[in-house]
């Protein structure tokens, strides 16, 4: 397994995660937005999701709940929501993102997901951005993306 990294921008606000997947540009799209696919990719050994829900088209909202698995019940859920702000399948996804658990949760920051055809499936391109008010964020993002990533990589190849 190749290991994924991402590129923190010069300047603070973006943090970009890169990875190819032998699958077709469609159907890692498809897992973007279909809510069995992305309740399989979008778990791991550390979070658990309890909810996610996407109306897949312009303005429409998007949110998932997920809970750290530390055993601890009082653990805060984590709710990530937003909304779609571009979309044009296969090729591209866009919405915003607000998160509970960020220093200030009314920041807006976007992340957008630019699939491309290539001879093996699809070269997949995350943009996390707007993530400069938010301090340590895009470290944070930067260590998050590869997993998921590698997560979506790992469902759709099986």
């Amino acid at each position: 397994m190749t290991k994924i990294e991402s590129a923190i921008s010069p300047d603070n606000d973006s943090v970009v995660t890169e990875i190819e997947i032998a699958a077709p540009p469609e159907r890692v799209f498809h897992a973007l937005i279909d809510r069995e696919q992305a309740l399989q990719w979008g778990k791991s050994g550390a979070f658990e999701m309890t909810l996610w829900e996407m109306d897949a088209r312009p303005g429409g909202k998007w949110r998932f709940i997920s809970k750290p698995r530390t055993g601890d019940a009082a653990a805060p859920d984590l709710d990530h929501h937003g909304e779609i702000l571009e979309i044009d399948p296969p090729r591209l996804l866009a919405y915003s993102w607000y998160a509970s658990w960020h220093q200030n949760p009314e920041v807006r920051t976007v992340v957008r997901w630019e699939l491309t055809p290539t001879k093996l499936g699809t070269h997949l391109k995350v943009v996390h951005s707007g993530l400069l008010p938010l301090p340590g964020a895009c470290q944070g993002y930067s260590q998050g993306w590869p997993g998921l990533l590698q997560s979506l990589k790992n469902v759709l190849e099986k």
